[in-house]
């Protein structure tokens, strides 16, 4: 076994470059926080589950602009406030129909 000593100095060194970093990542960070809690994000299998259609239906809705998405990492995201008009119209539409 291998013991490695470290003097204080930098050792506090240390914390404080730590503490600087983080200071900078939350500086960063902090307008995409806001916008992380007041959007909610859906991904496409949830969304398949909330509006009860496959993925090639939610597709055409995609493309015909029905309901836009927002693509990270080849991965499709909904805004949860969008997904709830669609389920409302689709819930006005049925209602009419009646």
């Amino acid at each position: 076994m291998e013991l490695t000593v470290l003097d204080i100095q930098i050792v506090d060194a240390l914390c404080r470059e730590i503490r600087e970093v983080s200071g900078l990542v939350r500086e960063i960070t902090a307008p995409h926080r806001a916008l992380q809690q007041t959007s909610k994000w859906l991904d496409q299998q949830e969304v398949c589950q909330l509006l009860g259609v496959s993925k090639r239906t939610l597709q055409t809705y995609r493309a015909k602009g029905v309901l836009r998405a927002t693509r990270i990492n080849r991965k499709n995201f909904f805004k949860a406030v969008d997904v709830e008009k669609l389920m409302q119209t689709k819930l006005s539409l049925k209602k009419h129909r009646v």
